[in-house]
């Protein structure tokens, strides 16, 4: 609920529950002028719901719970995928994979949150648009974790980490 609130509060769409997480999308159904740094902002929100959420765990003698947030930018295939028998609304494509691989990531690196370069360069573009500065300050907490190799990619990307 932690999560699905922070994803909601910053015009995301969840896209569904998987096991332990959910994957979550920005800019869709509709691509929106802010869809990058939305994404930002709520990896921000889920990160600060699950240090809150830790500390009340730990204070009940519970374990820590790690978060673990892949963020891609880039185009996807959005609908109706099945059959006759089995239908569902999905998200496909490569930045979905990357997203996810984004994620397995960060337990090689030991961060939370593994961005694609990508995305920060839109959330950049977005930044020059906006008046608040807010994607400036999310942008500065990131730092570069160099090219990465990702599995079902033939080239690394530039990921930054935080």
């Amino acid at each position: 609920a932690r999560m699905e609130r922070a994803v909601f509060d910053h015009d995301g769409t969840l896209d569904k529950f998987l096991g332990d997480g959910l994957m979550a999308t920005f800019g869709t159904p509709e691509p929106g002028p802010q869809d990058a740094s939305n994404a930002l902002a709520c990896a921000q929100t889920m990160i600060a719901a699950m240090d809150v959420w830790n500390r009340e765990r730990q204070a009940m003698g519970a374990e820590v719970i790690r978060i673990s947030i892949g963020l891609h930018y880039g185009g996807v295939v959005l609908g109706d995928i099945g059959s006759d028998r089995r239908l569902e609304f999905a998200v496909l494509g490569d930045a979905v994979n990357v997203a996810s691989r984004l994620e397995g990531l960060t337990r090689r690196l030991d961060v939370r949150v593994a961005v694609s370069d990508d995305l920060i360069e839109r959330a950049r573009g977005e930044a020059a648009e906006e008046a608040t500065g807010e994607t400036d300050e999310l942008l500065a907490k990131l730092t570069s974790a160099g090219p990465q190799d990702l599995r079902g990619r033939d080239e690394p990307i530039v990921v930054w980490a935080r």
